[in-house]
């Protein structure tokens, strides 16, 4: 499936908060009506994305409404992808994982509107627009490409980091200039962390 607007921002929030899950479970289960036990290989495949903003991931399953026709499973701070015709089209555009993802060459080489929702999905799930605005990830590699898409859109950013903090991986900052952070915002118009917050 090509990438249109709306897989744009579902890339971008699936990048900031969502994680592919892969993995078996073998066990003997018992049966009393048959005196028999049988072996069972349950394997679970799904993709997640969580957060506590209940807007945002009412926002996130309604885009994957939209784009797939299906109702993914929702609660109070995850949505679970488990339909398989789904995850393999999500898998197609990039792996999901803070040290995993990265964005898709049809968005980096994208119109300009792909490249602002996929920003806008990437944004709302892993930006900050506390005392400072910008983007945090322990991915360095891709958050410099995020840096590069807004210098695209003249957008004018600074790559920091590393941070480091005991006990956890380093991460890497892009601080939006204070000039360009009122257009950065209106560009985007986030669903989340929304201008009226911080401006």
């Amino acid at each position: 499936m090509k990438i249109n607007t709306e897989i744009a921002e579902i890339i971008g929030l699936l990048c900031a908060e969502g994680s592919y899950h892969n993995y078996s479970k073998k066990y003997w289960e018992y049966y009393k009506d048959r005196n028999k036990h049988y072996f069972r290989n349950r394997k679970t495949v799904y993709i997640q994305f969580a957060n506590y903003d209940k807007k945002l991931l009412a926002h996130f399953r309604g885009l994957i409404k939209r784009v797939y026709n299906y109702d993914a499973s929702l609660s109070w701070d995850r949505i679970r992808i488990c339909k398989r015709r789904v995850i393999k089209n999500l898998l197609n555009y990039t792996k999901y994982g803070h040290l995993k993802w990265k964005i898709p060459k049809d968005i980096i080489n994208g119109s300009k509107i792909i490249k602002i929702r996929f920003l806008r999905g990437y944004f709302d799930g892993d930006g900050t627009a506390v005392n400072s605005m910008g983007f945090f990830s322990t991915n360095k590699k891709s958050l410099k490409k995020v840096s590069m898409i807004l210098k695209s859109l003249s957008v004018e950013n600074t790559f920091n980091g590393p941070i480091i903090r005991k006990d956890r991986k380093p991460s890497y900052y892009i601080y939006i200039r204070r000039k360009h952070q009122e257009k950065f915002l209106k560009m985007i118009n986030p669903v989340s962390k929304l201008p009226k917050k911080v401006l």
